[in-house]
């Protein structure tokens, strides 16, 4: 699964440092593995994703959306998606449009406002999303194997106090 051989990875970093240290920083030895993870890993989910069940990590994140909503129905409204998934409102109108066509969720007239309509998560999209999301947890738990419980721990507080920074 690897993209770049990782043993060259620390030789690319210093080539950098060395061809352009104007520009260098020396937090790129933080960042280059964390995005070659990163990568790796959302490479393998996609891929996992597609081949499985045909669907792609956006839909999955509107059906999970959708069956996390807190609602016993599984609705929400398509304002309500873009604002939880940060999805521009074209995006998501694209997705809702290959979800519907699969059966993965129906559309729902809103009694509140006539202009639209409500995105409910179907038993067929129930059934993917928590086939799919089981499957896509394993494959996280396998990219993490290596690690031991206790660097699990050391590494969650770090990226927990990186983002309570930015």
């Amino acid at each position: 699964m690897h993209f770049m051989r990782i043993d060259e990875l620390q030789i690319d970093i210093q080539k950098f440092k060395d061809k352009v240290p104007e520009a260098f920083n020396e937090i790129a030895n933080l960042t280059v593995p964390f995005y070659m993870f990163h990568t790796q890993m959302n490479h393998g989910i996609s891929r996992l994703l597609e081949d499985r069940y045909k669907i792609t990590h956006s839909e999955l994140d509107v059906l999970s959306s959708l069956r996390m909503s807190g609602d016993d129905g599984f609705i929400l409204s398509p304002t309500r998606l873009h604002e939880k998934l940060l999805f521009t409102s074209g995006a998501i109108t694209k997705i809702l449009k290959k979800l519907e066509d699969k059966k993965y969720i129906k559309r729902l007239d809103n009694k509140y406002d006539k202009r639209s309509k409500l995105v409910q998560l179907t038993a067929l999209g129930n059934d993917i999303q928590a086939k799919s999301l089981k499957e896509v947890l394993a494959f996280e738990e396998k990219c993490f194997e290596p690690l031991t419980l206790k660097e699990k721990e050391t590494m969650k507080k770090l990226f927990i106090k990186a983002l309570k920074h930015n």
